[in-house]
């Protein structure tokens, strides 16, 4: 009989085949630690993914054997269960989340570059450069660079006024 984590590695697998190893999902991966207390076993599944930029950002499904308990854990989010179909889904729905959250970095990051005081050339440029990033998960695809520079021209042709209140 497999033990509770191989049901959720099994599971996860299948889950998340479509979506690994893309650059809109962040060059979605996962990898397996195990350790002990005293006599309880703890396996972690972390599942990791880029936003442009190269940064990491790791989810988290501990199985504890002993207990029976699934802990999901993104960000400041944490989720208990002892259902690996409830896991998955928790996983599922924040993986769906992963190409906003990438978009939503890349308006943050031109924000930012506009706030100190790049010029639109000069973010547009930026932007280009992320296209051809070394990193795959630190790359954007097209789609993300369209609606990116589409974000940047509003965001420039806004006034600084304007700039400060709607963005």
């Amino acid at each position: 009989m497999a033990s509770l984590a191989e049901e959720v590695q099994k599971q996860l697998i299948a889950t998340l085949a479509p979506y690994m190893g893309k650059v809109s999902f962040g060059n979605l991966r996962f990898q397996t630690s195990e350790w002990a207390e005293g006599d309880k076993k703890y396996v972690n599944i972390a599942i990791v993914y880029e936003t442009p930029g190269s940064s990491t950002n790791q989810l988290n499904i501990t199985v504890d054997e002993a207990e029976g308990i699934l802990t999901f854990v993104d960000g400041e989010l944490e989720r208990r269960t002892n259902n690996v179909n409830e896991a998955i889904q928790f996983v599922e729905g924040t993986i769906r989340d992963i190409p906003e959250r990438r978009l939503e970095r890349l308006r943050e990051t031109v924000r930012k570059w506009a706030g100190q005081g790049r010029s639109r050339a000069e973010v547009l440029a930026e932007l280009n450069k992320l296209l051809r990033a070394d990193l795959i998960g630190g790359t954007i695809t097209h789609h993300e660079l369209k609606e990116t520079i589409q974000y940047c021209l509003r965001l420039f042709s806004a006034t600084s006024e304007e700039r400060v209140e709607t963005w």
